[in-house]
């Protein structure tokens, strides 16, 4: 299937790890040129120079605290300066505390929400200008699925990922006119990083090994095993590629069939 990427040029934020460094590497071996942004450069160096080994693309590292307006700036600002312009938005960046309720101060919540809902709509608001002056784009927010089902680890995720949701379809239907894609995607347990942690969480609260704190995380997933994160890159290729052009303003669930809810 032709993606018609070649040659377009993506933001990925949170790039150095996890969901967003498939995302960013899937992106390059489409013959995309990426900027990625984390807070620290040696994983994103990392990062960057694997892109480039394995792509043959551009790959522009830039440190950036996502909860920074003047390091969002920057970012878009080097990215155009480098690479030529934005035509592809991935607000994937996160920073959240897994506690139960009680165990959240202020802090944790402002911070989540600071960086995730707030450093999303910074980023959106600073590309789509650069968006606009090349006849469109494609903005991805990933979010979760905190915000459809409730977990006592995940408080202040299901608050931050319900507005990314919210953020796209509002966003969507007032940039729509103008070329400019926005969806959200919504992964399930995803083996990333903070997965680990999460689960390192669970095991210690549990009194059970990290093992069994899979086995248990992955035991109500229908296709029986962790969504990976090159199952959200490849859905985000589609959604900012040429075959979605009728698609905007949705959040899309990759879970394995464990979501329980019917959304109409």
């Amino acid at each position: 299937m032709n993606l018609s990427l070649e040659g377009k040029i993506a933001i990925v934020t949170g790039g150095s790890k996890g969901i967003g460094r498939a995302t960013a590497l899937a992106l390059a071996q489409e013959g995309v040129d990426v900027a990625i942004c984390a807070r620290g450069m040696d994983d994103l160096e990392d990062a960057a120079a694997e892109i480039r080994d394995k792509s043959g693309r551009k790959a522009l590292a830039v440190q950036a605290d996502m909860g920074d307006p003047e390091d969002i700036k920057n970012l878009v600002a080097t990215t155009v300066a480098e690479l030529g312009g934005v035509d592809i938005l991935v607000n994937n960046a996160v920073n959240s505390t897994a506690a139960p309720f009680m165990e959240l101060a202020d802090e944790d919540w402002i911070n989540h929400i600071n960086i995730k809902v707030m450093g999303y709509v910074r980023c959106s608001r600073e590309v789509i200008p650069h968006m606009r002056h090349r006849g469109g784009g494609r903005i991805i927010n990933i979010g979760g699925m905190a915000a459809r089902s409730a977990n006592s680890l995940t408080n202040s995720n299901g608050v931050t990922n319900s507005a990314v949701s919210n953020i796209a379809k509002n966003l969507s239907d007032q940039v729509a006119p103008d070329g400019i894609l926005v969806n959200c995607i919504h992964p399930g347990t995803t083996r990333t990083p903070r997965q680990t942690m999460y689960l390192e969480r669970q095991a210690k609260d549990a009194n059970i090994t990290v093992e069994e704190a899979e086995r248990r995380a992955v035991s109500d997933i229908p296709i029986g095993r962790m969504v990976e994160s090159q199952d959200i890159a490849d859905l985000v290729l589609f959604l900012v590629s040429d075959r979605a052009g009728a698609i905007t303003g949705q959040t899309i669930a990759v879970e394995g069939g464990a979501g329980r809810g019917i959304h109409y």
